[in-house]
């Protein structure tokens, strides 16, 4: 990694590019210096570890749900859409991450009880993905249902929100 960082940072085209690596290497923080290479190979060590895990099991879990849907394997190979729905609607039931944790900055009030600044809240993604009123038949498997109609900011969150969303969506 360290040698593919040295030759991305003399890249002459580096601020054109729109890859990983080299959004990272324009990246500054508060102060206006960029990433070490320690950091930039631990950030990319991150990404390739994370990004493999998670993938790997939203994809076994989308073979698993497929396999028992009739011609739903034959359908994802000539249909886009489809593909996109499939991945939509496996995050939806099987999400790789069961819930988020967030600490409130500010006090709120959820479902009538007051919440004070510093309270931990969780969200249950899974809960979320299986209400029914946004969701008919929540237990069933039906990509169809994401292939005319975009998932809700709040109620399709496999990547939990807002701006500690996670980096794989």
């Amino acid at each position: 990694l360290y040698a593919l960082i040295a030759e991305r940072r003399a890249a002459p085209d580096l601020a054109e590019r729109d890859d990983v690596l080299s959004m990272l290497l324009l990246a500054r923080d508060e102060q206006g210096d960029p990433m070490t290479d320690a950091e930039l190979r631990d950030e990319l060590m991150t990404l390739l570890t994370a990004g493999h895990e998670t993938t790997a099991t939203s994809l076994a879990w989308a073979v698993e749900r497929l396999v028992r849907q009739p011609g739903g394997l034959e359908r994802l190979a000539g249909d886009p859409a489809y593909v996109d729905a499939v991945v939509k609607e496996t995050l939806r039931l099987r999400p790789v991450i069961a819930l988020v944790l967030r600490k409130l900055l500010e006090p709120i009030e959820v479902g009538g009880q007051e919440l004070p600044a510093g309270t931990t809240v969780a969200p249950v993604i899974l809960l979320v993905h299986r209400r029914e009123d946004v969701y008919p038949e929540p237990e069933a498997f039906r990509p169809e249902r994401f292939l005319h109609q975009a998932p809700g900011t709040y109620s399709w969150i496999p990547f939990g929100g807002g701006v500690r969303r996670c980096l794989g969506a």
